[in-house]
């Protein structure tokens, strides 16, 4: 199913339709708000809350999330994965583009976060002032263009600050499919500007923007609609597939790293 390289995923997506991107994010922000379609991500399932947890605990233990430490969630959507980044105690401030979506995010974490409506790609609505020690996000940069964020955005990160992000692995079957077929983009509620991560692509976007990749590498075969009780045998042999060289195949991608200039403060 992996077909080769795709510039898209490689270099970001263009910004020639950049305002209709925005226009189709805020939309879709707006539905999810509305009409409750966050369970198409699979979230809510009890697959997908480990799922989500498992996130969660990368980007804490990956980013150094704790006390102490400021730190920038982006594209925080409905806050499904601020509300977990909380429980670490740091300082956390989360971006996102819907109002919609912001605004149920915000509801969802009180005043455990500060939720702000602002744009990754050119600049608008991000804080001001001590940068950050950190930038994490799930499912995130597969949405922007990658040189405007990493312009516009990572300057924020201090010189030693860590990030952390999980992303769909274009090399999975589904992942793919949901890119590429017209019928299951529509069934799996994808815009047309979302694309997806090879492993080496997104590292070498990182490393091409200056950053130190310590980890870039696919991960998980439990799919979210794994009944329950099939949940334990999935896992344990994800815990072998992720030793093969099956998990080029697997369905997300993780990495981490920090900005050079300083030692990491791990």
């Amino acid at each position: 199913m992996d077909t080769g390289p795709d510039p898209a995923s490689a270099a970001g997506l263009t910004s020639a339709a950049a305002d209709r991107r925005y226009a189709a994010e805020a939309e879709q922000g707006a539905q999810i708000a509305a009409d409750d379609l966050e369970h198409v991500w699979g979230w809510s399932s009890p697959a997908g809350k480990k799922r989500a947890d498992r996130r969660a605990r990368f980007l804490i233990d990956a980013a150094g999330l704790q006390p102490g430490v400021r730190c920038l969630e982006i594209g925080a959507g409905t806050g499904e994965f601020t509300q977990r980044l909380v429980a670490s105690g740091c300082q956390l401030e989360a971006l996102e583009l819907s109002p919609d979506t912001a605004r149920v995010c915000q509801e969802r974490v009180g005043n455990s976060a500060k939720v702000l409506v602002g744009n990754v790609e050119t600049g608008e609505g991000l804080p001001e002032g001590q940068p950050f020690d950190a930038i994490v996000g799930v499912s995130v940069l597969h949405h922007v263009n990658l040189a405007m964020t990493f312009e516009s955005t990572f300057k924020l990160l201090r010189t030693g600050g860590r990030f952390a992000f999980s992303e769909p692995n274009m090399a999975n079957p589904q992942v793919w499919a949901e890119r590429h077929i017209d019928t299951v983009k529509r069934v799996r509620h994808v815009t047309e500007h979302e694309t997806a991560f090879r492993v080496a692509e997104l590292r070498s976007a990182f490393e091409g923007a200056g950053f130190i990749v310590e980890v870039c590498e696919p991960f998980e075969f439990l799919h979210p609609s794994t009944p329950p009780r099939l949940i334990a045998g999935v896992q344990r042999l994800e815990w072998v597939l992720e030793r093969t060289p099956l998990r080029q195949i697997a369905g997300s991608v993780r990495i981490a790293g920090f900005r050079p200039g300083a030692p990491s403060p791990r």
